[in-house]
């Protein structure tokens, strides 16, 4: 189940990714998992074995402001952010 996230995360507090059909889940230290949905032309697939960022004064990833660079050369800006849950209490 997905439930809305914050525009922004802190990019220190990414540890892994991977692709989910349409999305690209994000893995967190605190074990939190977003997925992040990115702009129509763009393919998570491009991103699962990982992705640069260029580096915010503030540090965050934020929908609609930054973009993604793929190790194979694709270049994406994520469109929104969403947090799995697994039950109502985490919402």
């Amino acid at each position: 189940m997905e439930r809305p996230h914050g525009k922004c995360l802190d990019a220190s507090e990414i540890v892994g990714v991977s692709d989910r059909g349409s999305r690209l889940v994000i893995y967190l230290r605190d074990r939190q998992i977003i997925t992040a949905k990115l702009e129509k032309a763009c393919s998570p697939r491009d991103f699962y074995l990982g992705f640069y960022v260029e580096r915010s004064d503030d540090g965050k990833l934020c929908v609609d402001r930054d973009r993604l660079m793929s190790r194979a050369g694709a270049r994406c800006r994520i469109s929104k952010f969403n947090r799995l849950v697994t039950s109502n209490r985490d919402r």
